[in-house]
């Protein structure tokens, strides 16, 4: 997954790939900016209740309550269209974040998607989605803009199943002087004793060595997905490596962490309890980048996208009964180029399970317009580099 601006540096991490290592069947074959506003939420009404099944086992942290109340209004205004200037006001350098817009889809299925053509935000980019107990749907992401949470991890909360949101912040406490500033790539799984638990990348703070060290992926938890506590040590590092872009999927009994970084293929890592991570053996099929796991009839389909010279990227997904042999599945999701929505590419896909049966699905494009990136001349021999 290509990122383009770096953790350290206060820009955003984007991950060139994404992570697993199980046995996969390596079939696979692969196969002017308009300024539209994404639709923001009229005030809900009170979801149904929806008792949790998951018993509480920290009496530090309680359980989430499957009664609250939805937020109604939003803490910040999404900005519309891109930013091709970087903060030093020189122009930007690749299809960052600041050239990414979140766009949703629908499926009954789980593989065939219609697209809302409804943006979800601009400026954006590295979703993760969840159907909470209530049936309200929470996007995690990062935002480029506008500048009060930028190069920040937030929410995007609908009670109508993606026809409106809400834009909400986050906290996350105990990261100060321990971690770098940034915290990016978020992805928010369920635990067992039903808290919801936020992995994301970022670095050690300040250690004195001269220069940061390489991102890694942490933990925070949390009581109602707002407000995070941050989890002592790492989830997983590869020492002198950039991990990125963590995602998480519980099998079984089992936590399976897959993470970028590796080009072509995907670092992968298990747990017993979500915290304490090995890592196994990595995981290649042609290309494909993991991004979201969800346990579905029959199985585990995750969702990730093809990136390799010469092709378009594309969405797709691989499948396992098991958990353990995963078989790419035939269909795409292709980025419509006739579309006053979306262009170059797709990516950066995450898939819920809606409370009425289907599946929405939430996904990265670039913004029609943004200017084609030019690619950089390599230093001349005996010139010096910078």
């Amino acid at each position: 997954m290509n990122r383009y601006h770096t953790i350290f540096i206060s820009l955003f991490l984007i991950a060139a790939t994404l992570a697993c290592s199980i046995n996969v069947d390596t079939g696979l074959t692969p196969a002017p900016q308009s300024p539209i506003q994404p639709s923001v939420a009229a005030p809900p009404t009170q979801p149904p209740n929806i008792p949790s099944t998951q018993p509480p086992n920290n009496p530090t942290v309680q359980p989430l309550a499957t009664s609250h109340q939805p937020p109604t209004t939003s803490d910040f205004k999404p900005c519309s269209g891109y930013n091709a200037i970087n903060p030093d006001g020189k122009p930007q350098t690749g299809y960052g974040p600041w050239a990414s817009r979140l766009m949703t889809a629908l499926s009954n299925d789980g593989i065939t998607f219609t697209r809302s053509n409804k943006i979800l935000s601009d400026q954006a980019d590295v979703p993760d989605i969840i159907t909470m107990p209530n049936g309200e749907v929470r996007v995690y992401y990062i935002i480029m803009c506008p500048e009060e949470v930028r190069n920040k991890i937030v929410v995007a909360v609908s009670k109508d199943n993606g026809a409106t949101w809400v834009y909400k912040k986050i906290k996350l406490n105990g990261v100060e002087r321990v971690l770098q500033p940034s915290q990016v790539d978020p992805t928010v799984e369920f635990t067992t004793d039903n808290k919801i638990r936020l992995y994301f990348t970022s670095g050690p703070g300040n250690t004195g060595a001269g220069k940061p060290e390489s991102p890694r992926s942490y933990s925070a938890i949390s009581t109602d997905g707002y407000n995070f506590t941050l989890e002592d040590g790492v989830r997983f590092t590869v020492e002198g490596k950039e991990v990125l872009d963590p995602n998480v999927l519980l099998i079984g009994s089992t936590w399976h962490f897959f993470s970028g970084g590796i080009p072509g293929s995907n670092y992968h890592a298990t747990s017993t309890d979500g915290l304490n991570f090995k890592r196994t053996d990595d995981l290649s099929s042609g290309n494909f980048l993991m991004a979201n796991g969800l346990k579905v009839d029959g199985g585990y389909r995750y969702y990730g996208f093809v990136q390799k010279a010469g092709i378009t990227t594309y969405i797709t997904a691989l499948f396992s009964t098991d958990g353990v042999t995963w078989k790419p599945e035939t269909w795409k999701f292709e980025v419509d180029t006739k579309s006053n929505f979306e262009s170059v590419e797709v990516k950066d896909v995450s898939v819920t399970r809606l409370s009425n049966g289907q599946y929405l699905m939430v996904y990265a494009t670039i913004i029609p317009g943004y200017p084609t990136p030019q690619p950089q001349k390599p230093p001349q021999p005996g010139t010096p580099r910078p």
